[in-house]
Formats: structure tokens, C-alpha cells, sequence
């Protein structure tokens, strides 16, 4: 689910990007800065300065770099070593990279680009004028491209969550010298995390706090990642357990090394976490129970604004949003009534009733670490069935494997049900399909095949392995597009059902039709949240009245709709952009139309924003007619 869930990055991390001059001559220069000639095509001109910035977004941030597996002659030797910057600086130099950027491409002759190269302008100039837009706050952080939440710290987000799940997940650790760059960084937190306070501190000056129960979130995580002694903490205690693996390593060397990050850990990163905790706590008077963006004046309706264009709404207003997510609701609950009648369950409301399927007996797993087990052993069974029929509805098929994997629980108190994480562009690791364990009560049976085909095969594993694998330039796979890789997700769960994955499951086929309520009442809450001025517990009783979810899941996801303004309603926009434009392709070329071309059309270009998806999909369309 997550956009960035998937890889989305974290504001703070994309505000760490340094400006580097263009150079004065009449030739450019290559990502490494190699001179090339200025007699080369308008296309070749164009993925040149495409390779040049990021290059210079990822020697700024050397997170990203390690979340994408380049090589040391993109980000600069060492950046697995280092960490970017988070505070006022980093804003500068951020806002300042995408002035420059934006400039640039601006420079570039649309009509005389081609190919990939057309459609990178169009991503890249509507990713760099976005930038501008939001850069126009003086909030939450500068980005070099695209857009950001308004709050540096957040129950969800920020280097308190961020980093740990960098070196965890992300980190290489095959080598000594691998090693000595997990220290490294480590050693890096006090400087990190004395930035973000900065950038806490300097929004707080001109008003701009978190609400009161992302902050009180921020500080549960903190207190929990930080309650076991050092050498338990899971950056020490994990660092050890890799070290195992380095065959070159001797048993001193080992122990040498798990003592070093152990210190780290108690004398550099869990001071830097008090820090931030007690940062936190002091700006609680300050916060206030108000949960939308409309709380920070007349800058939070602009806010919000430029949050729906940015994860696909074109030129809706909330109002427009928040009826379009009323109807949707309409229409999916009528079809939910018509299975629940057909099990025999008439009366009531449609949410009671689907909560009343979920309690029967033996639709839960046990709360136990045996019954999250066998959950996750149902889930891999429910991608192998999936991958067996997928080459009948997808050209492409990913070359990455997809691992289901528990969400940590240190993090699983403020974190979604479920998300992905892509595979590094050097294949070194699968994709991962991460499932908040907390509470199986959260899980009843019959909707867990429907998290399986968002996350994993056909949707987000399928989207972001494909796009790993397309020869895009860099920058493509540094940008993210929840209207685009969200939409494409709850698109899957569609064509899991018409792949014939529900048949004879009608309570499965159920599940997937709450899912997309789900997706549909966030337009609603979302919108209600930060354009009509509802109250947290407003768009909880409506989320829990719409869905049926239970009352401890939905209080998540809607505290994090106050803290991430537009992204809920990404799922629904994209899916119904994609619906529109396969029916528009169906009708065009008639029996001359196959859902695995679409599929591919849609897929293999990489991530975009619809504006740009609608234009590629309908030369598509002009193209094959053409044929």
C-alpha cells in the first residue's frame, strides 16, 4: 500500500539533493561527467540530463542510493557509508536543485524527442513543476521534484522510522568493508536526528505542528525501538546475526564489530532518539486534536490542493473528490448486499454483516506466533497460485522473486496493514510483501487473498520488478507515483477476479469488494478530513459504518490520512484512470485488443503521472490501429 508505500521516499530524505552548476560550454556532461559532444539528438540530450540529475540527487542522498542498489560511480565511493542532510540547509540546496532542474528541462524541444525520451520529458517536467509548486510552502521540507507531506516527524514517517528500516532492509552486509559503512552510519544518527529537530523546530516557529496524535505516535515509536538495552536493540542485535555470513570475518573481527555497533547504539543513536522524543513532547501544547490540513490556515486549503493534483485528482476540488468517493461507496456496498444475501445474511447493515463472516469460526487465525505462521504460509501458496496463471493476462512476467515477510514489531503500531518493497536495479534482493502481524483478528481469511494481489502478484510486485527491469533511464525508478503504482494495485485485485481467482469463493470475491470500499470511503474521509474540516473521530465512525474493518486498523489509516493530505485517494483515482483508458482501448481496437498488450502498455514504460499514462495509452491505441 505503500507508494512509495511504495519505494516512496520519506520527504525528509528527498530533501537532502545539493545544486551542481550546469556546465558553461557548449558540450554537457554524461552522470559520471564525461564530456560528450553537442551535435548528439534532442533525445540523446534529453537522457543525458536525465542521468546527470539523478546522479546529483543521489551523491546528495545516499539513502536513495542504497534503496536502489546503484553503483559507486553514480552515487560517489562510500554512500553506503553516509547519511544526507535533514535540516535547514538541506532544504536550501533541495529547492534549489529543482529550480535548476526544472530550468533545464524546460530548455529541451518537446516536439524533437522520441521514444522513451518523450515520454521521460513529460514525466520529468511534470515531476520538477510540482517541485516548484509545493517549494512555494515553507514547510515540511524542499523537495528536488514532485511533492512531500506537510510535517517533518510523524507517527509514519521520518528518520526515526526511515533509517532503521534502511539499514535492516536495505543495507549491504557481505563484506568488512560493508561493515564499516553500517558504522558508519550508525555514527551519523546524532547529526541526523539534531537536523530533523531543527527543521521540527523551524516549522514550529511559523506555526506548522503535527497533530497531537501523530506526535504522540512518533514518541510510542521511539520509546518502544529504544526500551531493550543496546545490544538487543535489532540495529545491533541483526548487525551481529549478518556478520555470521562474512566467511573473511575471523570470530575476533566479529566480536570486535558487534561491540562497536553496540556502542553506537547505546552512546550515538538512542541519545538521538531522547532528543527527538523530548523535541516532540515539548511542541505537544502546541499541536492540538485538529487532524486536517485546513488547521494551518489559508496555506492548508492551498496545501491540500496541490496534494490531490499530485497523487492524481487533475483539477477535482475536495468537494468533487468527496462525492465521487460517495457514489463509489453506493455502488460497491449494493454489490456486497447481493453476496450477503446469496450466504444468507439479509438484514443490517453491509459492514455488520461482512464483520459478522468474518467472526464465524475458523475465519481467524490464532493470535499466536504458530497462527501468524501458518497466515504466512497461506499467503506465499496464494502467490504461487497466482504466478501460475499470470502468463495468460501479462506479456511480461517479473524476473524478481516476492518474499512475505512480517512488518517488525517495533514499527508495527504505527504502520498500515500492508505495503511493498521494490527490489534493488541490482537484483541483489526480492521484492518484499510486508504484513502488519500485530493482531490477526485484523485478518480474517476470506481478505487475505485480496492483500496478496495488491502487494504482490499481480500488483505492486508485478509494477515496480517490471519497471526494475525496463531500460529506463535512472531518475524513472527514483520517481514515485502512487496514483500510478496504487491505482495499478487495486487494478490487480480486479483482474485477479477476472483471472478466475474468486471462483467458487464468493466470501474471497467478497473480501476484494470491501477492498475496494476501503479504497473508495478513504475519497470520502480524506477529503473530509482536510476540505470539510471533520474531526478524527468524524472520519473514524464513518470509515468503521462504510467497511466493517475493525476500530483499531481504521484508527491508523486515518491518522495517517491527517499526516499524508491527497495519497489515500490515489488507489481509487488511479484504478478508475486505468479502467477508463483499457475501455477505451477495448472499444478502439475491438477484437483486435489483448489485455496482456495493455497490460505491458501500461506497465513497461514505468511509473507516471495519469495525465502522462493518458496520453502514452491513447498513442498506444493510435499506433496499433494504425498497424
Amino acid at each position: 500500500m505503500r507508494a512509495l508505500k511504495t519505494i516512496v521516499l520519506a520527504s525528509a530524505v528527498l530533501a537532502v539533493a545539493a545544486c551542481e552548476e550546469k556546465p558553461a560550454s557548449s558540450e554537457t556532461t554524461d552522470a559520471q561527467g564525461t564530456a560528450a559532444p553537442a551535435s548528439r539528438s534532442a533525445s540523446e540530450e534529453l537522457l543525458a540530463i536525465a542521468d546527470r540529475h539523478a546522479a546529483q540527487a543521489l551523491k546528495a542522498a545516499p539513502e536513495f542510493a542504497t534503496f536502489l542498489g546503484v553503483g559507486e560511480d553514480i552515487a560517489g565511493q562510500g554512500y553506503n557509508g553516509r547519511l544526507g542532510g535533514y535540516g535547514f540547509e538541506a532544504n536550501q540546496q533541495a529547492r534549489q536543485m529543482n529550480e535548476t532542474f526544472l530550468q533545464e528541462i524546460r530548455g529541451i524541444d518537446r516536439d524533437a524527442l522520441d521514444g522513451q525520451a518523450a515520454i521521460t520529458y513529460d514525466v520529468l517536467r511534470n515531476a520538477y513543476e510540482t517541485g516548484a509548486r509545493r517549494n512555494q510552502f515553507e514547510f515540511g521540507g524542499a523537495v528536488p521534484w514532485g511533492s512531500a507531506g506537510p510535517y517533518v516527524v510523524t507517527q509514519r514517517s521520518g528518520p526515526h522510522i526511515f533509517l532503521p528500516r534502511l539499514l535492516l532492509t536495505r543495507q549491504p552486509l557481505t563484506s568488512a568493508e560493508d561493515a564499516e559503512h553500517y558504522l558508519s552510519r550508525l555514527s551519523e544518527f546524532g547529526r541526523v536526528f539534531d537536523e530533523t529537530i531543527e527543521s521540527l523546530s523551524g516549522d514550529a516557529a511559523i506555526g506548522i505542528v503535527p497533530p497531537i496524535f501523530a506526535i504522540d505516535g512518533a514518541v510510542g515509536v521511539i520509546e518502544s525501538f529504544t526500551a531493550a538495552p543496546a545490544a538487543a536493540n535489532p540495529l545491533a542485535k541483526t548487525f551481529a546475526e549478518k556478520l555470521q555470513a562474512i566467511d573473511a570475518l575471523s570470530d575476533e573481527d566479529r566480536a570486535a564489530l558487534t561491540d562497536r555497533a553496540a556502542s553506537l547504539v547505546e552512546n550515538v543513536v538512542y541519545p538521538a532518539y531522547a532528543r527527538l522524543g523530548a523535541a516532540l513532547e515539548n511542541l505537544s501544547d502546541q499541536a492540538g486534536e485538529d487532524a486536517g490540513v485546513w488547521r494551518l490556515g489559508q496555506e492548508g486549503e492551498a496545501y491540500y490542493a496541490l496534494a490531490l493534483y499530485s497523487y492524481g485528482a487533475g483539477d477535482m476540488t475536495g468537494d468533487d473528490v468527496h462525492e465521487l468517493g460517495l457514489a463509489e461507496v453506493d455502488r460497491i456496498t449494493k454489490e456486497m448486499d447481493a453476496i450477503l444475501s446469496a450466504e444468507g445474511l439479509a438484514d443490517g447493515a453491509v459492514a455488520e454483516r461482512f464483520r459478522a463472516i468474518g467472526a464465524r469460526e475458523g475465519m481467524r487465525y490464532p493470535n499466536t506466533d504458530d497462527g501468524r505462521a501458518a497466515l504466512l504460509a497461506d499467503l506465499n501458496v496464494q502467490v504461487e497460485e497466482i504466478m501460475a496463471k499470470a502468463p495468460d493476462w501479462f506479456g511480461a512476467i517479473p524476473g524478481q522473486r516476492v518474499e512475505v515477510r512480517r512488518i517488525p514489531v517495533y514499527e508495527q503500531d504505527s504502520s498500515s496493514g500492508g505495503y511493498y518493497t521494490s527490489p534493488p536495479l541490482d537484483g541483489s534482493r526480492p521484492g518484499i510483501y510486508w504484513i502488519n502481524l500485530k493482531d490477526t483478528a485484523d485478518w480474517p481469511k476470506h481478505t487475505l487473498k485480496t492483500l496478496t494481489y495488491h502487494e504482490a502478484a499481480p500488483g505492486h510486485h508485478f509494477q515496480r520488478s517490471l519497471e526494475r527491469a525496463a531500460d529506463l533511464p535512472l531518475i524513472r525508478n527514483m520517481l514515485g507515483y502512487s496514483e500510478f503504482a496504487e491505482g495499478w494495485a487495486l487494478y490487480a485485485e480486479q483482474v485477479a477476479a477476472e483471472m478466475g481467482m474468486y471462483d467458487n469463493d464468493p466470501l474471497g470475491n467478497l473480501g476484494r469488494l470491501q477492498s475496494e470500499l476501503f479504497r473508495a470511503a478513504r475519497l470520502v474521509v480524506d477529503s473530509g478530513l482536510h476540505a470539510k474540516q471533520w474531526t478524527r473521530d468524524e472520519a473514524v465512525d464513518y470509515m468503521l459504518g462504510a467497511t466493517g474493518d475493525t476500530r483499531a486498523s481504521i484508527e491508523r489509516e486515518v491518522e495517517r490520512y491527517s499526516v499524508w493530505p491527497g495519497q489515500a485517494c490515489a488507489y481509487k483515482l488511479g484504478m478508475l484512470k486505468i479502467n477508463a483508458l483499457r475501455r477505451e482501448a477495448e472499444e478502439a481496437l475491438g477484437e483486435d485488443f489483448d489485455i496482456r498488450e495493455f497490460h505491458d502498455a501500461v506497465l513497461l514504460t514505468g511509473a507516471m503521472p495519469l495525465p502522462v499514462l493518458e496520453k502514452k495509452i491513447k498513442r498506444w491505441i493510435a499506433e496499433k490501429k494504425g498497424a
